[in-house]
């Protein structure tokens, strides 16, 4: 995951591309890079380390100037941080920001190595900077947009793109599997990965589609896909704010995500359920008989997105009597995807690369397909035959929050549709689910007020080297989450494990002190497990009911949560989890909005 970001208008490139950058710079921090063209040249400056430390020898230069640029923050896929692997990358009087992963790099570099070129770096990405300008100099004769779309032709695998010549006034940006959006504003136009860079000059934008190239002047925009065909833009108006994307005085977007998650839970729940009725209102692109006839539910996801979809494999039996496969995308080969099927692909911005690619490859069965996504217009919704939107607004920090648990809303709401629907859920059965998942929004401001409880947790087990989350039943799916949630924020190991399974190997783990998550509001079953853990010694922090007798027996750290129905519990443990991994890496003095940071140095080109 990188950040992309060009300008090309009336205004000095440079100031506009630290801005933006700086707004992207969640999505990769270990190097970063701008080139601005003047007067027919190109300036191009970068660096590996912050984009702060970039912007200071900017400013050391006299802030070279130009009213067209690109930039780009890196998280290394290819090739270590470093200065030659930073973007952009360049090939003569080309210049070219990149993200993606090229796959057919290697092939690519021997054939231009064997016409001359000579590459600087280890990245897949300087691929593209010589292949497209082999095509400037030769067969497109100079035409910068036809370059880059014969080059693109001899590409396999992802990408979003933009690219600069000298002496050319026009940028031309593609995208295949990555997100790419071109901001319109008036006399100049912007092009960014994410729509929040954009917000303080436009709320006007055009996301680019699958397979889409454009041409961006600082007045017009043309926008065809890769053999030629000529579309009209579609203007999409952005209606939050940029206030949105900052912090609003909270010290990380992650905590302030956190707490947005009531309101994020309103807004999924919003329009969509009928206490009355007990029943769901969702366009699942299905019609009575279809739903009626469902064999199966089938859910490909990555990452968070993945425990997500675990939750459903719990619910969705007992809702709609449906059995569900849930498989991660990037290994995606042989679900049973046979007529009666019911497709599901989960992705908070719509645009993971893995969960399309198995996507398209699943859709060729012929079987219904629906998205769970946060992103209006994102590429997973061009590829479903619906979409349940979660409506959370923008994500900025690296780890999903609200989004996950808008995620669990949507699962939930369509697991009571589809148990309604068969006539697997009786009315009354509708009506009580709703009931409790109406009151989520105010559960999870009490599970927020235990805030200062669980900071004192994380303050007295900073020190550990391994932590342990448990769960049983669904909240299994919650104790995973839990545990990457310390491992990608606080960087510290951590295992997530069905409470019955550590009689199998994971207690040899489990030592003095060591401390061990477990979920306690689904049964009673899990208080053996915790009587193992502390028989070897392990310190068991539970997140059980409030008033658990028997959890305060086993272990003096108990944070008592809410009362509801087992099922919606996991969201409540998925909140005391979140704020457990932030107030840890925020104790351990970590970076929580961004992966690590690496060594610093700057080159100028």
């Amino acid at each position: 995951m990188c950040g992309i970001v060009a300008y090309i208008g009336t205004e000095k490139a440079g100031p506009i591309l630290f801005d933006t950058l700086k707004r992207l710079e969640y999505r990769g921090y270990d190097s970063a890079g701008i080139a601005v063209s003047s007067n027919g040249s190109m300036e191009v400056l970068k660096a590996a380390g912050r984009i702060s430390d970039l912007e200071i020898v900017y400013r050391s230069m006299g802030e070279p100037g130009g009213s067209m640029g690109i930039g780009h923050t890196r998280w290394a896929t290819h090739g270590r941080p470093s200065d030659e692997n930073a973007h952009p990358h360049t090939s003569g009087s080309i210049a070219v920001v990149h993200n993606g992963i090229i796959e057919n790099y290697l092939e690519l570099r021997e054939q231009l190595r064997d016409r001359g070129y000579v590459f600087a770096s280890e990245t897949d990405s300087e691929v593209l900077a010589h292949l497209i300008n082999y095509y400037y100099n030769g067969e497109t004769n100079g035409e910068l947009a036809a370059s880059v779309s014969r080059a693109l032709k001899d590409v396999r695998g992802s990408y979003a793109i933009v690219v600069m010549a000298s002496g050319i006034p026009y940028l031309v940006c593609a995208r295949k599997d990555s997100p790419l959006v071109i901001g319109i504003g008036g006399s100049s136009n912007y092009i960014a990965s994410d729509v929040p860079a954009l917000l303080p000059y436009t709320r006007d934008v055009i996301r680019l589609r699958d397979g889409e190239i454009a041409v961006v002047h600082r007045d017009k925009i043309e926008i065809m896909d890769i053999s030629g065909a000529v579309r009209e833009p579609a203007v999409e108006r952005i209606t939050w704010d940029a206030d949105a994307a900052e912090r609003g005085g909270y010290p990380h977007f992650m905590l302030k995500e956190i707490h947005e998650q009531p309101r994020a839970v309103q807004e999924t729940l919003a329009g969509r359920i009928s206490e009355m009725e007990g029943d769901v209102r969702l366009d699942l692109g299905l019609n009575q008989w279809e739903i009626q006839t469902l064999q199966r539910v089938s859910i490909l996801a990555c990452g968070t997105s993945y425990h997500a979809g675990l939750l459903a494999r719990y619910f969705f039996p007992r809702t709609a009597g449906l059995p569900v496969d849930v498989e991660v995308a990037s290994e995606f080969q042989h679900m049973q995807l046979r007529p009666g099927t019911l497709l599901v692909a989960i992705s908070q911005s719509g645009e993971t690369a893995d969960t399309l690619m198995a996507l398209k490859k699943a859709k060729t069965c012929g079987v219904k397909s629906l998205a769970i996504t946060n992103v209006v217009g994102s590429s997973i919704t061009e590829i479903v035959d619906a979409t349940i939107y979660t409506r959370c607004g923008p994500e900025i920090g690296v780890a999903a929050t609200k989004t996950f648990v808008g995620q669990l809303v949507a699962l939930f709401l369509l697991g009571i549709r589809l148990g309604r629907a068969r006539n697997h859920l009786l009315p009354e059965q509708g009506r009580r689910l709703l009931g409790e998942l109406s009151r989520l929004p105010g559960l999870i401001q009490a599970v927020l007020e235990r805030r200062d409880q669980i900071r004192e947790i994380a303050q007295r087990f900073s020190g550990a080297d391994i932590y342990f989350f448990i769960g049983r039943d669904i909240l299994y799916p919650i104790a995973l989450e839990g545990a990457l949630k310390m491992k990608e924020i606080a960087y510290i190991p951590a295992e997530g494990y069905p409470a019955g399974e550590l009689k199998h190997g994971p207690l040899a783990l489990i030592t003095e002190g060591t401390p061990v998550v477990a979920f306690a509001t689904c049964g009673e079953k899990i208080y053996s497990n915790m009587k193992e853990v502390r028989a070897r010694g392990g310190e068991v922090i539970a997140f059980a009911g409030e008033g658990d007798r028997e959890a305060a027996e086993i272990t003096d750290t108990v944070v008592e949560l809410p009362h509801t129905l087992p099922v919606f519990s996991a969201v409540l443990c998925t909140v005391g989890a979140q704020l457990l991994a932030y107030y840890t890496a925020q104790i351990l003095g970590r970076d929580i909005d961004k992966p690590r940071n690496l060594a610093k140095s700057v080159t100028v080109e």
